[in-house]
Parts: structure tokens; sequence; C-alpha cells
């Protein structure tokens, strides 16, 4: 009956979405996918940008500000903004496990729930909320790298690729059903916000086939294998810190590439010292016979296989 039920509404109308997301790189591109392939995003959740400790509701309206209401670059556009420009309503939570805003997201009588970059811990009483599940864009390859920044830790593991997954929500991390994946590859000097623009958009392109998949009930579940599971939680300051002579010279170039940019700085551990890193130059495999010239604030690091060039903090 339930089967039936669903091919009898995919032919009257297209899927109804509530959209969890926040005002980051990664969430636009899965809400402009989901609206340019016909799906129904009937409201867009956001966190709270509020300290939580102050007293606020726990789900409130964001209207468009009068001065923001101008003709958007939407290539471009923030979640909100994105939202706005279709009349889409936009509530910010403060606590999402509230009975106010359960209440309140109830009502909107979803068909999936799809999240892409959430910041708070989504409760039972919301994935059970949409008749056919949680959805979740997550940029690795699951069961690998599960937790909050994986793209950090295919940097750190010194990966030559990841990818992209959509998986069904449960209340664990990450470990849902597998619904799609796409493989990405890892190039050399890619930086991490070029690599986490290109999984946020083959993301999107995958959740909004996955949504009319599911709802059209073709999609498949393949329950992730606990054996190949891995998860990393948020990098610590000794994370940043790297031992070239345990690392190739590629491994220690690619890292640091990808992350130089992060608040905490990188720091090489050389002959029993510290180096700062603000910029890595080149790297060779090949063993060096003459020192090549440097310019100031340019190292030489040896590795365990080669040599990668470096600009230091100077003192």
């Amino acid at each position: 009956m339930q089967h039936d039920m669903s091919n009898t509404l995919s032919k009257q109308r297209p899927p109804r979405v509530l959209f969890l997301g926040m005002q980051s790189d990664f969430s636009p591109p899965s809400l402009r996918a989901l609206l340019d392939n016909g799906i129904e995003v009937c409201a867009v959740v956001v966190p709270s940008s509020q300290p939580s400790g102050l007293d606020l509701p726990a789900i409130q309206r964001r209207e468009q500000p009068r001065t923001a209401r101008t003709v958007l670059p939407l290539l471009h556009a923030s979640v909100l903004q994105l939202a706005w420009a279709q009349h889409i309503p936009v509530w910010e939570v403060q606590r999402i496990s509230d009975s106010k805003a359960i209440s309140e997201l109830a009502s909107y009588q979803p068909d999936m729930i799809c999240v892409s970059c959430f910041s708070q811990r989504i409760p039972r009483t919301i994935l059970d909320l949409p008749r056919l599940g949680c959805l979740n864009v997550h940029p690795s390859l699951l069961p690998a790298n599960r937790g909050p920044v994986p793209l950090f830790w295919t940097f750190r593991e010194g990966c030559e690729r990841t990818g992209v997954t959509i998986h069904l929500m449960d209340e664990a991390m990450d470990s849902g059903d597998i619904l799609a994946q796409e493989p990405i590859r890892v190039p050399d000097g890619i930086s991490y916000a070029q690599l986490e623009s290109q999984c946020a958009l083959r993301g999107g392109e995958l959740l909004a086939r996955t949504v009319w998949d599911l709802y059209r009930g073709r999609a498949v579940r393949v329950p992730q294998d606990e054996t190949k599971s891995s998860y990393h939680p948020f990098p610590s300051a000794q994370d940043f810190v790297v031992h070239p002579a345990e690392w190739s010279a590629r491994h220690v170039y690619n890292f640091l590439c990808g992350v130089t940019h992060w608040s905490d700085p990188i720091k090489l551990y050389v002959d029993g010292e510290y180096v700062v890193v603000q910029e890595a130059i080149s790297y060779s495999h090949i063993d060096i016979d003459n020192i090549p010239d440097v310019s100031r604030g340019e190292l030489l690091i040896r590795c365990k296989v080669g040599w990668v060039k470096v600009m230091a903090a100077l003192n």
C-alpha cells in the first residue's frame, strides 16, 4: 500500500523537501540542485547565528532584510539568498530538539529532509518526521572518514581520492544506509576550498537525483560495512604538526597545500625544531645532489622520500 501511494503521489506532485544547511560554501550547491531539478523545497532551516547562552526562542522565522531585496547573483548566493529569491520560508533554530521547533517543522509534512552541512545534532523526533527519511550529503566515500570535517583527514591521510556519499540518516554519526556515491580524485596541489567546492557541486547533483529515485521507489539501500569504517573528530593542534621524516614529499606537499589557510598554523618538526609554514612551493621525489638556491624565507625540507620546498614564517 505504501508503494502504491508513493507512485500515485509522484504522478501528482514533485517531492516535498525540508532543507537543513548553513551559511557555508558547502550547503548552497545542494539547495540550488534541488530547486533546479524541480523538487519542492517547502522551507530552509539554518542554525541560529546567535550564541547558545542567550535566552532566545528555539525556532524563529528569518526574514529577508529590506536592504537586501535586490537582484542577486544566484550563482554564488548563500542558502538564505537562494531561499528568499524563491520565496521559501527560512527558519533559524537555536535548539532543533525543542518541542516548538519539532512542531513547526512537522507542520510542513515533508516527504524527505535533506541535510547538507548542519552543525546541530538532529534528534530522532526530527529524523522520523518525513515519510521517506532524512538524506545527508557527506564529502567522503563512506564508511571511510565519518565525522565533521572529513576533507581535512583526506589531506592528513594523503588520500589520492575521496568522494561524496548520499546516505539515510540515523542517530549515529554518518552510519546510515548508502543510497548513492561518486569518487572524486584529489590532484596534487589542490586546496581545501577547491576540493570542498568539487564535493559540494557533485554532492548537490547526486542529492537531487537520489531524491527523485527515492520518491519514485527506485533507490537501493546499501548498509555500510562497519569493518571498513573510520571516524575522525575535529582536528586538534597536534594534527597540524607534520614529521617529514615519516611522510613522502608528495604527502607533505599536498597536506600543506590543502590546509595551510586554516586558522591553525602548520608546523614541520625538523631536527628537533618546529618550522611554521606559510606556503608549500614545490616537491620532488628525486634525491638532491646539489642543493638549489632558495630565496629568503624558503626552506628545503628532506622527507622520507624526496624533498619539499616551503615558505617558512620569518621570525
